[in-house]
């Protein structure tokens, strides 16, 4: 092989792999921070594909490479901003995930704004801002639930083949959010896993009093099985049944309305391992009382859905 087309084959190698999971985490630009993680699904041949071959990358900025023999060689810095979706969301372009990150930024007449922007299920530790004269402290913690995709009867989680990829999500001192290809992966298999980072930024404010403001971002996958019926019961005074209803899955917000009778409500969660079974008392008031459960679509993918259950 000739020297160029070696260099060459080195350099496209270095651009694929010189940013990968297994590699030390790059070094923002300085203005830069760390804001949260943008998990994706990869399938185990196309391991960090969904970033590095995305049609919206953009260079920005360079590391400098030594390679022996052949000496000093700038490589481009590709990244992936986010942009707005119809509804003025951010979304990365061409790479579906679940998003856990907090954006912070200054409107036009000058007040400046907060903003968890979250696709995923409730965390363990739940999401926080506290605000103190020391700084401020963000901790954010999110579920992603996986099983098996509609269909497949013999899925096993400890053969399921697919990587989970958190990309940590930056953002610039204009505000934009952007991923630069470094993360963590990992897999899944039955039960819970887990990964958590924290990170600190200390400034000074007006020139004089340092801050530091930290940042802790907990995330977890969860194999769950397949949600097969979510059956309500509406029972009397004397535990007589007087209604029964098998809801439709499909309706990711279904509501109850209690009869004048009801003195309580079983709701039966039932997959392939089991029924699982909540009891409520009907709400006194107008608000409802929220049970929570999480279907799965057709892939497999897990969302959060919530059970309204209205007093009358």
């Amino acid at each position: 092989m000739k020297k160029s087309k070696l260099l060459l084959w080195i350099l496209a190698a270095l651009l694929l792999a010189g940013c990968s999971l297994a590699q030390p985490e790059r070094e923002a630009e300085q203005e830069d921070r760390f804001v949260g993680f943008y998990v994706v699904r990869e399938n185990e041949e196309r391991n960090g594909g969904g970033f590095y071959n995305n049609p919206h990358l953009v260079e920005r900025g360079s590391n400098t490479v030594e390679l022996d023999g052949y000496g000093s060689f700038n490589v481009p810095d590709m990244v992936l901003f986010a942009e707005e979706n119809a509804v003025g969301d951010p979304v990365f372009p061409d790479l579906e995930g679940y998003s856990l990150y907090i954006l912070n930024g200054t409107y036009a007449d000058g007040s400046s704004y907060t903003k968890v922007v979250s696709n995923m299920a409730p965390g363990e530790a739940g999401s926080n801002i506290t605000v103190m004269d020391e700084g401020t402290e963000n901790i954010l913690s999110g579920t992603v639930y996986e099983g098996p995709p509609l269909g497949d009867e013999d899925w096993d989680a400890y053969e399921d083949r697919n990587i989970w990829i958190a990309y940590r999500v930056y953002q610039t001192s204009d505000g934009r959010a952007y991923l630069d290809g470094g993360g963590n992966s990992f897999t899944g298999g039955s039960g819970k896993t887990g990964y958590t980072e924290t990170q600190t930024y200390t400034y000074a404010e007006n020139g004089e009093t340092k801050k530091t403001d930290t940042i802790k971002v907990s995330l977890s996958l969860q194999m769950i099985p397949r949600l097969e019926k979510l059956i309500v019961t509406q029972f009397d005074e004397n535990n007589a049944i007087l209604q029964s209803d098998d809801l439709n899955l499909q309706n990711d917000r279904p509501e109850l309305h209690c009869l004048p009778e009801t003195a309580w409500v079983l709701v039966e969660e039932v997959s392939a391992e089991g029924t699982e079974r909540t009891v409520y008392n009907p709400p006194e008031g107008e608000d409802p009382v929220t049970h929570d459960y999480v279907p799965l679509d057709d892939e497999g993918f897990g969302y959060m859905a919530y059970l309204n259950i209205y007093a009358q």
